[in-house]
């Protein structure tokens, strides 16, 4: 019932992995294990922020 709910309602988060024994659990397993199996410099590409945007984004 959690996973119908909206967030704010006291449901699952957004980003919320999806349930164990579904087509979705496995398509994201597969993935997670597709990622995992890269280059720590591969990986992090898209998820680290540019280097250039910290350094002057902080107004200081």
């Amino acid at each position: 019932m959690g996973d119908l709910m909206p967030q704010w309602a006291g449901g699952l988060p957004a980003g919320a992995p999806p349930r164990p024994g579904t087509a979705e659990y496995d398509r994201f397993m597969q993935e997670r294990e597709r990622q995992r199996q890269l280059p720590a410099a591969e990986r992090d590409k898209g998820t680290q922020p540019d280097a250039n945007a910290q350094a002057t984004g902080s107004g200081r």
